[in-house]
């Protein structure tokens, strides 16, 4: 099952315990007081029950000596904090799964357009004619900023409405949502630095960049599984791309080198901005991978 749900609208059936609880994780993560006598100011409580709570915070290591949260931790053991780790219905006004699906399905098509604008990039790289009526990937541009400001609508809506931590996905989400788009700059940019070039790499080298576009493609196809899909287990395939892309990459560098000025300027500006996009989508595979089960993968280094 889906961890996301742990985060939802404000709910009237929390107890008053609980309620304070999330506030004094939610006061340490953005205060960062240092002396509890301080922590009890801010949060209008007895110095007596904060040391209570903050004893059961402490031995979950949520809140660390030095009164800092521990973010894995509280991902960890959230359902012992607050009943928002509790399943919600599909009419649910937070993360319960009717409004999850709106909103991935909102990211699955801004994906599926950023994605067309990286198919047009390297369909310009490989100096392919765009069929009559098809667009380049700065036509598309347009659609890919309107389907992000859609999605940022929505989660500000959720934002406005909802108490900490739900604030916490409603961010990862909107970090995902910059990244697809992102991707689309990226591939823009791609298009117009091939257009400006009289002559386009040839031979093996252009083979190789190829072989990268093509890699960014699986990747994606993976981001894709792991966060419409919640197929967490594909994290280890796109890590083993990611690593296979860094040894091509660095491959890659070693050959143009030989190349003029020029060329070289230009490949190495096109790889580049590749390798970025593709970054952003292992980066979202990452952040999916949090949001599903709760706990944070090993840091994508791409």
């Amino acid at each position: 099952m889906s961890r996301m749900t742990w985060y939802g609208g404000q709910e009237t059936s929390r107890s008053g315990r609980e309620a304070t609880i999330a506030r004094v994780i939610e006061t340490v993560d953005i205060v960062t007081p240092e002396t509890k006598s301080e922590l009890a100011t801010v949060m209008g409580i007895s110095e007596q029950y904060l040391s209570e709570l903050l004893r059961e915070l402490k031995a979950d290591d949520i809140v660390k000596k030095g009164y800092v949260v521990d973010e894995d931790a509280l991902y960890e053991n959230i359902e012992t904090v607050s009943s928002l780790a509790a399943d919600a219905d599909d009419d649910a006004d937070g993360f319960g799964s009717g409004r999850r699906r709106e909103l991935l399905d909102m990211l699955a098509g801004l994906d599926e357009v950023s994605r067309s604008q990286y198919e047009r990039a390297r369909a310009a790289f490989e100096g392919e004619r765009l069929d009559d009526g098809m667009e380049g990937a700065a036509q598309l541009e347009s659609l890919t900023n309107e389907r992000h400001a859609a999605i940022f609508g929505e989660l500000k809506s959720y934002m406005l409405a909802t108490e900490w931590p739900g604030n916490r996905v409603a961010s990862d989400l909107a970090t995902m949502a910059t990244n697809l788009e992102i991707v689309g700059d990226r591939a823009c940019f791609i298009a117009d630095t091939v257009a400006n070039l009289e002559a386009g790499a040839t031979g093996i080298v252009a083979e190789r960049v190829l072989d990268i576009f093509v890699a960014g493609e699986r990747i994606n196809d993976l981001m894709g599984e792991i966060l419409f899909s919640a197929e967490i287990e594909r994290f280890d395939d796109l890590r083993t791309e990611e690593e296979n892309l860094h040894r091509d990459i660095d491959e890659l560098f070693e050959l143009v080198t030989a190349y003029d000025p020029e060329m070289y300027g230009y490949l190495v500006g096109v790889t580049r901005a590749l390798e970025r996009a593709i970054f952003y989508w292992a980066h979202t595979a990452e952040l999916a991978v949090r949001l599903h089960t709760s706990r944070q993968p090993e840091h994508i280094s791409l």
